[in-house]
């Protein structure tokens, strides 16, 4: 979903919602409720149980909520695609480094990888 363009990432975030609710997502969410946990707990504030919870209580209908959690997910979607922006998983010189190792591996195993082979079929 992230790093894609447009109402897609609405559009997919909205499926997926739609699915969880098809799947017993209230169901898990009044199972919640019913335990009077803290709201701040991380199980609380999972993506759609605020939106849930308040559906529950009767601040809002099943409709807003869902519409609420959609645009909640794809708000946090968007931050963590310009968190992933700005933050790269490897400096682009270790991927060739990266790159380097893995090529001389194949290399080695090309020029090697027959001679090992037979030594480990011959002490079978």
């Amino acid at each position: 979903i992230a790093g894609s363009a447009g109402s897609r990432p609405s559009a997919a975030i909205a499926a997926r919602f739609d699915a969880m609710l098809d799947g017993g997502a209230m169901e898990e969410v009044r199972g919640l409720a019913a335990l009077g946990l803290d709201p701040a707990l991380p199980a609380m504030r999972a993506h759609g149980v605020p939106e849930l919870m308040a559906h529950i209580q009767g601040r809002m209908t099943l409709e807003a909520a869902r519409d609420r959690a959609v645009l909640h997910t794809g708000q946090y979607t968007k931050r963590q695609a310009t968190w992933f922006r700005h933050h790269p998983l490897a400096d682009p010189t270790d991927t060739h480094i990266i790159h380097a190792r893995v090529e001389g591996l194949a290399q080695f195993q090309e020029s090697q990888g027959a001679e090992i082979f037979a030594f480990v079929e011959s002490r079978r």
